[in-house]
């Protein structure tokens, strides 16, 4: 890896800490507590695209552990559920990413269940609570639409970007 492509994805992992913390700032009233649309995946979808899976880890990790560093969580429940989340949705969008017959909309789609089944997973193995499971129908279908909505912005930005990525 060279520098330049060092400095982008120090970049895109500083985005994406701030699109999260941003988020954090404003709370979604939602059917299920806690819910966010995940702003900060705009950030993995795009380093996905324009770079590759590694770049994708990368950025995605260095955002999950840097974000709760900052906002004092790391390695606290919240900190737990994040990380099995980007774990699992990280492997849903590679396996996706390499398949032919997926979009950037259904990679985003997939990634977005994944991380809640995740976090899900993550909850009930925490705190031994079998019924959060579930708000995971919820969870999914909240999912496909903040999916659909990341893969919109992640690919908007991809088509201005064409022509400018420093591989």
């Amino acid at each position: 890896m060279n520098v330049k492509k060092s400095v982008i994805l120090a970049f895109l992992i500083a985005l994406g800490i701030i699109f999260q913390l941003v988020e954090s700032f404003f709370p979604v009233v939602m059917i299920v507590p806690g819910y966010k649309i995940g702003i900060a995946n705009i950030v993995g979808l795009f380093a996905l695209y324009a770079y590759g899976p590694k770049d994708l880890c990368v950025v995605c990790l260095g955002r999950i552990f840097l974000a709760a560093l900052l906002q004092g969580t790391l390695f606290s429940v919240s900190f737990a559920l994040s990380f099995t989340g980007g774990i699992l949705s990280m492997l849903a969008m590679i396996v996706a990413y390499r398949l032919p017959w997926f979009s950037i909309y259904g990679v985003s789609v997939l990634g977005a269940c994944f991380h809640n089944v995740g976090q899900v997973l993550a909850i009930t193995f925490v705190y031994q609570q079998y019924f959060m499971q579930l708000f995971l129908p919820v969870l999914l279908a909240l999912s496909i639409v903040a999916g659909l909505c990341i893969a919109l912005l992640a690919g908007q930005i991809l088509r201005r970007m064409k022509g400018r990525l420093i591989r």
